[in-house]
């Protein structure tokens, strides 16, 4: 179980790290728009599109990334108190029912969503008219990674309710 949790873990790292990266092409992006804007007089027709697009799939992939290191909201007022197996059966029994079905849930309706933009070929309403099939893709490659990660969590809590250090 231990080698399972490290392997899940070392894709999340590399996959949060590695799309972090797109915070660059956003500031080049909302950097040259606003040059063009506010220097030139010529503000771009693409900007904006492209710069919701990147931030969202930064968001998208930083989902497990953000689980992982314990960076989503979290009240564990009373959990805090409590010792390392009741807080394991607590995680277990919320990851059984409340994260997994709703993140399956999220992976079915999402990929629904991607395939219909996909057969459609859509493209934003905007006079850029730009492609967003493929980037409504990581809708659920996102919720994908963040399951993953969720199984990890989850089984960090039943080696917590064994008593084996996670």
């Amino acid at each position: 179980m231990g080698k399972l949790i490290k392997l899940i873990e070392s894709v999340t790292e590399w996959v949060g790290k590695a799309f972090s990266f797109s915070i660059y092409a956003l500031l080049v992006v909302v950097v040259y728009e606003v040059i063009s804007r506010k220097v030139f007089g010529k503000p771009t027709v693409w900007a904006f599109d492209l710069s919701n697009m990147l931030y969202g799939v930064m968001f998208l992939m930083g989902f497990g990334y953000t689980l992982k290191h314990k960076m989503h909201v979290g009240i564990d007022i009373i959990t805090a108190k409590l010792n390392p197996k009741a807080q394991g059966w607590i995680a277990a029994v919320s990851y059984l029912v409340l994260f997994f079905p709703f993140i399956i849930l999220a992976i079915q309706a999402s990929t629904l969503f991607a395939l219909q933009s996909w057969q459609g070929l859509e493209r934003v309403q905007s006079p850029w008219g730009a492609p967003v099939y493929h980037f409504k893709t990581f809708l659920p490659v996102g919720f994908c990674f963040l399951l993953l990660q969720g199984i990890a969590e989850f089984l960090k809590a039943i080696q917590r309710i064994r008593g084996v250090e996670a």
